[in-house]
C-alpha cells in the first residue's frame, strides 16, 4: 500500500506556528518511510494497529496502513532530530499528517502535486494527536448510531461486513484547508466523538450521509426541545434591531454606508437575529464544534432565526460569495481566501407538511416522496414557489424535524466553491416552521473588518530574510532579518507577512486579540516554503542486455542496449538498475543537487 512519496508544500502557513524547512520535510519523510515500510507489510504484531487513510472528505481510494506505537513515536523523534534555530519541531499530530502524505494523493485545487497535509482527522471528527486515537473503535460506537426514526434505515456500519466497522478511517487535510466530513453512502450514520461535540441531553450527535456533491448531511441531536423553545421565545419577544421582521437578501453596506439588505419576492419568511441569548450561544458553539472550525465571532454571521407560515419559502440560492460581490476580495479557500464554508440549519419544531431544505442540483434525489394533495396546485405555474415545490418532492431534500439539522458545505474538500450547493427552503404547506441557521466561514468573514480598542503589536522577523507587512492589502512596512517593528493597532486588525513585497505570497498572518494590550508576533519561515528543485537524470544503458530502472521498488521503465531514458527527479532520490526480468542490482545512482541535467552511465562498474 505504499505510494511514491509526495514532496511539496503549497507555500502557505495558515495552520502552523512552528515551521520546518522543505529540505527537512524531505529528509523526515525518507526516514519515516524507511521506518514504516515494514509496518505496512507486517500484520498481527503486538501493539500494532491498522487503519485506512483517505484524502480530505473522500471515501474512495483509501490505503491500508499498519503502524506500531514505536513507529508513531519515531515520526516525532525524526522531526526533533532535524530542528534548527529558525524552526521548531512539528507537534506529533502534524508530523503524523506530514508523514502520511507520502501514502496517498492529498488534494488542494490549483496546487501542484504532490501536496503535504498538516492535519489528520478520524472518522468521528477527532484531530489525530496521539497513537491511541488510531486504535479500532468500540462496536458500541456503531450501535449508538441506529436511531429510532422512520425516515431512514441506515446505520454506521455502512455494509454487511461487521469486522470492518471497527477499523479507523483517517483523513488528511492540506495546509490552509479545513476538514470536511466524508460522505460514505446514502443513509450511513456516523456518531460524532464526544470530544468533538459533547452529547446533548437527547444523546450523541450523529451525522447521516445524504449527498456527496453537494456535501449534505442530516444531523441528529443538534438541539434540545428546551433550547429550540428558548430561541423561538427570544425571537418572538425581540424589539428594535432584534425584532422578528420580513426577511431580506443581501448584506453589508455600500461605499456610502447604505445598507445593502433588501426585501425580495423570492424570500417570503420572517427572521430575527440572536447573538446573545444562552440558547443561541450554545447552538453557535455546537455548530462550530460540528465543523471543526475554531469558534470566532469573526467567522460567523450570527444566529438567524426564521419563521415560515403556509405558502412561504425561499427560492433557490447559494450561501457563498463570488467576485461579483467584491472583485477585490479573495473568496477562494484554496488560495487562502475567505468565504462561507458551511451552513448549519437547525429545525426548531415539527411542521405539519412541507418546509424541507432542498438541493435542486444534487444528482441523486434520494428516496421517493409523494406530494400531498393539498400541495398540488397550491402555487401558480411559472412562479418560483411552483418550481421549488416540485423540486421538494423530486430532488434531494432534508426533512424538518425538531432537534435535527441540515449541514451542508459551500466549499469542496480541495478548497473550491461548490456551485452544486445551491438550495432552497421549500414552501410550507401546513402549520408553522421555525428554524435557526448559522453560516460558518473558513476565515474572517467578508465585511467583518472590525476595529476595537487600541493595542500595540511588536513584530519580530525570524524568517531569515526581509518580510513585508500589510493590513487588508495596504503596505504597512518591512522588517529586515533579526529586526522588529512596533505597530500601533486595534483589536481585530489582521496583518499579513510576505516575501518580496507587501503584495507577495503570504507566509504568515496575525489577528490582533483583545488581550494582552501589548502583543508579540514572531514571524518565522513557513514550514515548507522552500520547494525542492526539479532535476533531470539521463540514464544510458551501455550493457548488452535490457535493464529495468527502479525507484523505491517502483518500475520507471526499461532501457534497451545503447539507448537512454530521461527521468525527472529531485536531489537525494536513488535509482537502481536491474537486468530486465532478472534479479539483483547492476547499477545505482543518487541524484545530486547539481547540475540540473545529470548523467547516469549504466555499465555495471559501479556495483
Amino acid at each position: 500500500n505504499n505510494r511514491i512519496p509526495n514532496f511539496h508544500y503549497n507555500g502557505r502557513n495558515e495552520t502552523s506556528k512552528s515551521p520546518l524547512k522543505m529540505t527537512r520535510i524531505i529528509f523526515l519523510l525518507f526516514l519515516i518511510l524507511a521506518n514504516l515500510t515494514s509496518a505496512v507489510l507486517a500484520t498481527g504484531e503486538d501493539g500494532q494497529t491498522t487503519f485506512t487513510l483517505y484524502d480530505n472528505g473522500s471515501s474512495t481510494d483509501g490505503v491500508t496502513v499498519t503502524l506500531s506505537p514505536d513507529e508513531f513515536a519515531a515520526i516525532t523523534r525524526v522531526n526533533d532530530a532535524n530542528d534548527d534555530e529558525n524552526t521548531a519541531p512539528a507537534p506529533p499530530g502534524e508530523a503524523f499528517a506530514i508523514a502520511m502524505s507520502s501514502r496517498i494523493v492529498v488534494s488542494k485545487y490549483m496546487a501542484p502535486q504532490p501536496v503535504i497535509a498538516t492535519r489528520a482527522y478520524r472518522e468521528d471528527g477527532e484531530l489525530i494527536t496521539s497513537f491511541e486515537q488510531l486504535r479500532p473503535a468500540p462496536s458500541s460506537q456503531c450501535d449508538a448510531a441506529v436511531l429510532d426514526d422512520e425516515t431512514t434505515t441506515g446505520s454506521c456500519t455502512g455494509g454487511d461486513d461487521e469486522a470492518t466497522t471497527t477499523q479507523r478511517r483517517v483523513y488528511l487535510v492540506a495546509e490552509g484547508l479545513e476538514f470536511i466530513w466524508p460522505f460514505v453512502e446514502y443513509g450511513y450514520r456516523q456518531v460524532v466523538s464526544p470530544n468533538v461535540v459533547p452529547p446533548t441531553a437527547d444523546g450523541p450527535v450523529v451525522l447521516e450521509s445524504m449527498a456527496e456533491l453537494p456535501r449534505v448531511f442530516r444531523v441528529y441531536n443538534m438541539a434540545t426541545a428546551e433550547e429550540a423553545n428558548a430561541v423561538i421565545e427570544t425571537a418572538l419577544n425581540g424589539t428594535g434591531a432584534t425584532a422578528l421582521k420580513r426577511s431580506t437578501v443581501g448584506s453589508g453596506t455600500d461605499a456610502d454606508g447604505n445598507d445593502l439588505a433588501r426585501e425580495d419576492f423570492g424570500r417570503t419568511s420572517d427572521n430575527a437575529w440572536d447573538y446573545e441569548s444562552p440558547a443561541a450561544k450554545t447552538m453557535m458553539k455546537r455548530s462550530f464544534q460540528l465543523t471543526n472550525i475554531e469558534e470566532d465571532s469573526g467567522k460567523r454571521d450570527g444566529l438567524q432565526v426564521v419563521r415560515y407560515n403556509p405558502g412561504q419559502g425561499y427560492n433557490t440560492h447559494p450561501d457563498f460569495f463570488t467576485k461579483k460581490d467584491d472583485d477585490d476580495w479573495d473568496f477562494n479557500p484554496y488560495s487562502g481566501g475567505s468565504n462561507r464554508f458551511a451552513t448549519v440549519f437547525m429545525y426548531l419544531n415539527d411542521p405539519e407538511e412541507g418546509g424541507y431544505t432542498v438541493f435542486p442540483r444534487a444528482p441523486d434525489p434520494g428516496p421517493d416522496r409523494v406530494m400531498p394533495p393539498e400541495a398540488v396546485g397550491m402555487f401558480e405555474e411559472g412562479t418560483w414557489e411552483h418550481t421549488v415545490n416540485n423540486d421538494c418532492y423530486t430532488k434531494l431534500a432534508v426533512p424538518p424535524k425538531l432537534g435535527t439539522a441540515a449541514l451542508f458545505y459551500s466549499a469542496t474538500p480541495d478548497g473550491r466553491i461548490d456551485p452544486q450547493s445551491h438550495h432552497a427552503a421549500c414552501p410550507l404547506i401546513k402549520g408553522t416552521k421555525w428554524g435557526a441557521n448559522i453560516w460558518i466561514w473558513n476565515k474572517q468573514r467578508y465585511g467583518e473588518l472590525r476595529t476595537g480598542d487600541p493595542r500595540t503589536v511588536e513584530m519580530f522577523n525570524k524568517a531569515g530574510e526581509t518580510v513585508y507587512i500589510s493590513w487588508e492589502g495596504r503596505d504597512s512596512g518591512s522588517i529586515e532579518p533579526g529586526k522588529s517593528l512596533p505597530m500601533n493597532s486595534f483589536e481585530y486588525h489582521r496583518f499579513k507577512a510576505s516575501f518580496g513585497s507587501h503584495k507577495g505570497q503570504k507566509i504568515a498572518e496575525f489577528t490582533v486579540q483583545s488581550n494582552p494590550k501589548h502583543q508579540v508576533w514572531e514571524i518565522t519561515k513557513p514550514r515548507r516554503q522552500e520547494q525542492p528543485t526539479p532535476l533531470s537524470l539521463v540514464a544510458k544503458n551501455l550493457l548488452n542486455e535490457d535493464v529495468e530502472l527502479f525507484w523505491q521498488g517502483h518500475s520507471m521503465g526499461v532501457v534497451v542496449p545503447g539507448k537512454s531514458s530521461i527521468l525527472n527527479s529531485f536531489e537525494g532520490h536513488t535509482f537502481k538498475a536491474s537486468l530486465a526480468g532478472g534479479s539483483g542490482t547492476v547499477s545505482a545512482y543518487t541524484v545530486k543537487d547539481a547540475p540540473a541535467l545529470q548523467n547516469w552511465i549504466i555499465n555495471g562498474e559501479d556495483i
